[in-house]
């Protein structure tokens, strides 16, 4: 017959023994839940934090807020403006010469066969990388330059002439010199990093070949990601609100629907919730098919415009356009 006393004491050793475990496995439910959440992950806090602290001087005081933007935007300009024409170059160039050398037919991704058409992975990289504010500027930047001219062609009497060079100007942030930067080179070094070398899925990567392991872990990595995260920030909530304004604007000249701050926040809310169902519903479904549709329409549009429009002005004037971007150093100094 077996001990009362010693059941007991067995009975408290287990329990005693089981309460340690228990924490143990609570306290590593909290840790997955946060590493899946990306909480314990510094880039968050770096760009969270810098986000954070920017909206609440816009609210604070949003005329100290555009002060700091414009000095640091006229700070840029003049300290890295000679970089930034040399990084448009040699870049295209550089990305020209891959696509023509023995380089433009590896294959990147680790596939043999892709998993889209060079047609609708086209259409995707256009959509992705003009968004809103391709569909606004596109017509606006070379009207805002027709009607203030750069500093680099001056007042111009000729009309003509200012049209030509409003297009130069409008060539060098919307022209080939900006695509090789977005839609191309950028894109192989991440993929050949990603797929053929193993290195996480992370902006950091961009900096292995110069940084090496340094890139990729500790503070460094983080900062690197936290830069390129409010980059992204920062070029996506330009267009969504440069879209709420000129639909909104539409809207009330076609269908004198209100153009206030109630018919372009429900623009904006309605932009976001499709932008989320796309991104949601994977690479390829929702993407593939709305910038399928979006690159169709754009097509048909402009094949209207040259059919029934200035034909023979429009194509003039882009030549002549690319002709003075390229004559003057490509860039405005």
């Amino acid at each position: 017959m077996s001990n009362p006393t010693n059941s007991t004491k067995a009975s408290s050793l287990s329990v005693s023994s089981k309460k340690p475990q228990a924490k143990h496995n609570d306290i590593s439910a909290k840790e997955k839940t946060t590493d899946k959440l990306g909480l314990s992950n510094p880039a968050l806090w770096y760009s969270g934090g810098f986000i954070a602290l920017f909206v609440a001087i816009a609210l604070y005081d949003g005329e100290l807020l555009s002060m700091l933007v414009n000095t640091g935007f006229a700070w840029s300009v003049k300290i890295l403006g000679p970089y930034w024409q040399l990084l448009l170059l040699l870049t295209f160039l550089i990305g020209l010469g891959l696509a023509a050398g023995r380089t433009g037919k590896v294959i990147l991704g680790g596939t043999t066969k892709p998993e889209l058409d060079g047609f609708r992975w086209v259409a995707i990289i256009f959509c992705t990388l003009l968004a809103g504010g391709g569909v606004f500027w596109a017509a606006a930047e070379p009207i805002a330059h027709f009607v203030s001219p750069p500093p680099l062609y001056g007042a111009q009497d000729d009309p003509y002439k200012s049209a030509v060079n409003a297009l130069s100007q409008s060539f060098m942030h919307w022209g080939f010199l900006a695509w090789s930067i977005v839609g191309s080179l950028t894109s192989i070094v991440v993929m050949h990093l990603h797929y053929d070398k193993g290195l996480p899925l992370k902006p950091r990567i961009l900096l292995y070949p110069v940084l090496g392991e340094r890139a990729l872990k500790g503070q460094i990595g983080a900062l690197i990601d936290a830069c390129c995260i409010i980059a992204v920030a920062a070029g996506t909530i330009g267009p969504i609100g440069f879209l709420g304004l000129q639909v909104s604007y539409a809207l009330n000249v076609l269908f004198d629907i209100p153009d206030g701050f109630t018919t372009q926040l429900i623009i904006i809310l309605f932009a976001i919730v499709l932008y989320t169902v796309s991104a949601l519903s994977g690479l390829n479904r929702g993407m593939q098919m709305l910038s399928r549709y979006n690159v169709i329409l754009a097509v048909a549009l402009m094949a209207y415009i040259l059919l029934f429009g200035p034909t023979g002005f429009i194509f003039n004037v882009y030549i002549q356009g690319v002709g003075t971007m390229l004559d003057n150093g490509d860039l405005p100094r």
